[in-house]
Order: C-alpha cells, then structure tokens, then sequence
C-alpha cells in the first residue's frame, strides 16, 4: 500500500540563494511558471522577479530584502509553485496540501482554488496591507517547548507578546514589539536557548494585526474563488478547508491567529499520513515533521541548490503512485535526499575569546581551522567532516546548532560580518564556510 503524500508548503523564510536555477535548465516549467508570474506581477505595478533569480547572478535573501517586499515572497510563492508543477507533472500526485504561513496561498493556488494570476494579486495585496504595519512589530524563532515559552513572556513581563507559531515540540516563534523580543533573546542567552529573529518587519499572527485583515479582504474583492480539485488542510484552522469555506477571508484571517504546525503533523499522523514533502526551498518544515512524529518518510528536494534535480527525482520516484520505472528526461544520479533525525536543540557553544584577523593563511590552513573547530564540538572524528560534507543532510547537523557553530567561527576568525546577519543554509559545508571566511576577510562578503 501506498504511502499517503502530503505536500508542505513553507513561509516566509523558505528561500535559499540558487534556488532553482539548476531545476530551471531540465524542466521548462520553472520558466514558464515564473513568467506567468511576472506577466500577473506587472499588472500590480511590481518589476518581473525572474530576472532577479535567474540572472547572472543569483541574490541572496540579503539581496532580496533590499528590495520591494514582494520580491522576496513572489519569489518564495513562486518557488513553490514551479516545485508542485514539477513533481506532479512527472507522476508524483499528493493526496493532501498544508500550508504554513504564507505557504498557504501557494497550497490554494496549486489546489485549484485560485488561478496562478489571481494568486500572485493576493500576494501583492497582502504585501499593500500589511505595509502601514512594517516596523510597528518582529518575529523571533526560539528553541524551547511551549510551555517554556509562555514562561519567558512572564518573566520579561511583556503581555503583548505571543506565540505566533509553534511550529515543533521544541521550535516555537515569538509575536510583537521588537524591544520586548530583546528582552526576551536576553532571558533567552542567559538559559542557553536558541533566539534568532526572523527576516519580517512586522508581527504576524499577533492580535494587532487585527485592522489588517479588513484592507486585506478589500483588496481581495475582486478575485474569484473556484471549486478546490485537492484537499488543503490548514495549520491555523485546524482542519481541511472546503468549497463552502470563504478562502479569503481564512488567509486573511492568517495574519492574526497563531499557526498550529505542530498539532496539524500530530493529527495527520494519527490518521496515518507518513510520507512528507517540502514544495519549496530548505528543510525547515521537514525538520519539525521529523521532531514531532516517528516513523514518517520526508523528502526536501531543494534542500541544496546544486542538487534539485537528483532530490526532485527522488521525490518523485518516492511517492509515484504507479511505481512505473525512472523517471526520463531528468539526468543525474540517482540520489535521495535522506530524512536524518533532528535532535533537540543543543544549549548555546561557550562563545571563544575572539582571535585577531589574520591577514596570513591560505584556503586549506582556514579549511583544517574550521575542521578542528567543527568536530571539537560536535564531537565527530576530524576525519568525517569532509569538505563537501553537507552538514544537515548528511551529518545530522541541526540548524540550530549550525547558527551557534557560525557564531564561533566570527568570532575564532574575528570577522566583520553581524553574526544575526549569517543564514546557514547559505553555508551548507565547511568548504562554502572557508569561503566566506575568505571572503569576508577581503571585504568582499554580501
């Protein structure tokens, strides 16, 4: 019997630098989806976001953030997209869509109920309506269960903060004014917990967010709605949508009440979803599917830039519902994106007495720098940490202890780059490491 497919749709966030550029030379889709986009975008008074990720030069989500907010989540909405015509244009049909955040225009779109043009307007009017609100508010990502949470929301004495998402049992993020985030990330420090803000200039699914979602639903007015063809469960909801339901006026609603990512996983699990597939960029919806239930199978093909096709295909051939042979017209090895276990957020690293900047020393003495420092505290034989070595995929390396990791490295290198600026999933290796080491000593880093 088949493993029932749910396809994971991530937020905010979900974007890595090279995001599809290698899928976009086998699959002509990508292009075709993103003009489709541009075309709608243009008619919003918003520049074509294909020449910024497929040019010469793929931006960063530094790049990206300098620019008009719609860039970026076009780009993300975008991402998905493209990835679900992908997959399902090789066989790999999901039973199920869930959203998280942001991600649940995409799950509508690619489930029927809105048309890709009328999804990109959707995307603009949230971005219009939220405007008035940038720098009222900020998010932060803390590594600690819920109950602690609401604990550190206490003890700063700060009730206009809430858990705006949680996310995994032990990955919840915060909602509100940024001084009172800063007292929590003080707290936060002082237990050894995981904080780090997140790339948002305001407090999503915050209750002052309220007078949004009204201007939300008005610039909305006028797209229709259409019979869903695929089921769409909703993490904010708690529960599948349907054809009766007004979709607009729920993704409005999003922008207020808390994502329940956690309780969906568990519920779908319990009905007896077991394979999970993130239609985006990154891994960060697989991980937390991972540390909440056993036993499931989770594939995230665009986990590395240089890998999308080898991780779509072996996506694809995971969840094709007639276990017909390899799929054709998509060369490269054969190569499955394997789930590792996501163990629970280590305690902070002892920060090191900074070291000077070195001005001597080549690649291969910053390389054996970086070795000794990665397995001293990851407690791995120097000898595994190979160059290339992804350090999530294939050593287990959770994303919270690799942000620790890199703020080491600032500091054992002493370089000149903010450690909050440093986004791991552009450093996947020790190798990429070296190189903005390098680079960063040069001057030369974003």
């Amino acid at each position: 019997m088949r493993d029932r497919a749910v396809f994971l749709f991530p937020g905010l966030g979900a974007y890595s630098t090279g995001v599809l550029r290698e899928a976009r030379r086998n699959h002509p889709v990508v292009a075709e989806t993103f003009d489709e986009i541009d075309a709608a975008a243009a008619g919003c008074g918003v520049p074509a976001v294909s020449g910024l990720l497929f040019g010469t030069q793929a931006p960063t989500i530094k790049d990206l953030l300098g620019q008009r907010a719609e860039l970026l989540q076009l780009a993300i909405f975008g991402v998905s997209v493209a990835t679900h015509r992908i997959l399902t244009g090789a066989g790999a049909e999901p039973d199920l869509l869930l959203g998280h955040s942001f991600g649940e225009m995409a799950a509508l779109v690619c489930a029927g109920a809105f048309d890709l043009a009328d999804g990109v307007r959707m995307v603009c009017a949230r971005s219009e309506a939220l405007r008035p609100w940038e720098g009222l508010g900020a998010m932060a990502a803390i590594g600690t269960d819920e109950v602690t949470a609401g604990h550190l929301i206490g003890l700063v004495q700060e009730p206009e903060l809430v858990i705006g998402c949680a996310n995994s049992p032990r990955q919840h993020v915060l909602s509100g004014p940024g001084k009172a985030l800063a007292r929590v990330e003080e707290a936060a420090d002082a237990l050894g917990l995981f904080f780090a803000r997140l790339n948002l200039p305001y407090a999503s699914h915050h209750p002052s967010m309220t007078l949004a979602v009204p201007i939300f639903c008005e610039l909305m007015a006028q797209i229709r709605q259409k019979p869903l063809r695929l089921p769409v469960y909703s993490p904010i909801h708690g529960r599948r949508y349907t054809d009766a339901d007004d979709l607009k006026q729920a993704i409005a609603d999003c922008l207020v009440l808390p994502v329940r990512f956690t309780d969906a996983v568990r519920a779908l699990h319990a009905q007896g979803w077991t394979r999970y597939v993130e239609v985006g960029a990154l891994n960060a919806l697989t991980r937390c599917v991972q540390a909440t239930v056993p036993d499931v199978h989770t594939h995230a093909p665009l986990l590395l830039p240089e890998e999308e096709t080898a991780g779509l295909r072996a996506a694809v051939e995971a969840i094709r519902a007639d276990g017909a042979g390899p799929v054709s017209g998509q060369p490269g090895p054969e190569a499955a994106v394997v789930a590792q276990p996501v163990p629970e957020p280590a305690p902070a690293i002892p920060a090191a007495r900074p070291a000077p900047p070195q001005p001597g020393g080549g690649r291969a003495e910053v390389l054996d720098r970086l070795r000794r420092l990665y397995a001293e505290a990851l407690e791995y034989p120097a000898e595994v940490l190979a160059e290339d070595s992804a350090l999530e995929a294939e050593l287990g390396v959770d994303s919270l202890k690799q942000t620790s990791l890199l703020k080491r490295v600032v500091e054992q290198f002493g370089l000149p780059e903010s450690p909050g600026d440093l986004r791991v999933w552009e450093l996947p290796t020790l190798g990429r490491i070296a190189d903005f080491v390098l680079a960063a000593r040069n001057g030369a880093v974003r």
